[in-house]
C-alpha cells in the first residue's frame, strides 16, 4: 500500500528536525515507482549536512529514481555552503499522473526557507505538503510544540499544510507499544490543527501488529498503517 499515489502527484515532506522525513521520503519514493513510469526525490535540505536523501544516492539510482538536490562548490560537502540543482522548481511542475515528485524538506521553519523559494512552482498546480509528527523528538512531543512548527513551517514556507503523518519511532527499538501509544495525541493533533491524518507509518515488522490493533480497539476513524523499512542509518551502523 502507498498513501501517496495518485493525485496530487507532488508530494511534499515537513516536519521537525529527527522526526523521520527523509526516511520516510526515501521509503515513499520507492513504493511510488509501482504507480509512476517516473520518480523524481528532490533533496531540498541546505541546513543539516547530516541524515539527508542525497546521503542515499547509491540506493536511488539502483533504483532508478532520479534525485535533485544540493551542489556543492568542493568535495567536503560538510564544509561548503551548498546551492540547490538548478531544474528543482521545473521538476516540480512537471508532476503529473506519469511523474512523481517527493519533495525531502529541511527540518523545522529554518529548513522550510528553501521550499520557500518555489512556492511559485508550487502553489500554481495541485500539490500535498505533509507534516512529520514523532511525538519522541525533543520539542515536538506536547501538541502546543507541534501546532506551533505547523504555523511556523506554513508561514516560512508560504504554502499551507494538507494533511498529518505519524512517524513516532525509536529508530531500532521502535515497536507496536511506541507506535500506538502516539494514536491518541495524533487523533487530537489532527482535530486541533484541523487537518487530515493521512495515515502513521511502522518498522515492517511490527506494522501488522499495529494495524490489528488499530481495528481490535475500533477507532471511530480508518487510519492507515504505511510499513517503512529503515533506510537511513548512522554513520556506525
Amino acid at each position: 500500500m502507498n498513501l501517496f499515489s495518485g493525485a496530487p502527484h507532488l508530494t511534499l515532506i515537513t516536519g521537525h528536525y529527527g522526526a523521520g522525513k527523509t526516511n520516510l521520503a526515501l521509503n515513499i519514493a520507492r513504493g511510488l515507482q509501482a504507480d509512476y513510469e517516473r520518480v523524481t526525490l528532490i533533496d531540498l535540505d541546505i541546513v543539516n549536512p547530516y541524515f539527508r536523501s542525497s546521503d542515499s544516492l547509491s540506493f536511488l539510482q539502483a533504483l532508478n529514481i532520479e534525485l535533485l538536490g544540493p551542489v556543492y562548490g568542493t568535495n567536503a560537502p560538510n564544509l561548503d555552503t551548498p546551492s540547490l540543482s538548478p531544474g528543482i522548481g521545473e521538476a516540480m511542475q512537471q508532476a503529473n499522473k506519469a511523474h512523481a515528485v517527493v519533495v525531502d524538506v529541511g527540518g523545522d521553519p529554518d529548513g522550510a526557507r528553501a521550499l520557500a523559494r518555489y512556492e511559485p512552482n508550487i502553489t500554481n498546480r495541485p500539490y500535498r505538503l505533509i507534516y512529520v509528527v514523532n511525538f519522541r523528538r525533543p520539542q515536538a512531543t506536547t501538541l502546543e510544540e507541534n501546532l506551533e512548527l505547523i504555523a511556523a513551517i506554513e508561514q516560512t514556507a508560504k504554502l499551507k499544510t494538507t494533511a498529518l503523518i505519524g512517524n513516532t519511532h525509536l529508530k531500532e527499538f521502535t515497536d507496536a507499544e511506541v507506535i500506538l501509544a502516539s494514536v491518541q495525541p495524533l487523533l487530537k493533533l489532527a482535530q486541533d490543527a484541523q487537518l487530515p491524518l493521512a495515515g502513521i507509518t511502522a518498522p515492517k515488522v511490527v506494522a501488522p501488529v499495529v494495524e490489528a490493533a488499530l481495528t481490535t480497539e475500533g477507532h471511530s476513524v480508518s487510519i492507515p498503517v504505511y510499513p517503512l523499512d529503515l533506510i537511513v542509518t548512522t554513520p556506525w551502523e
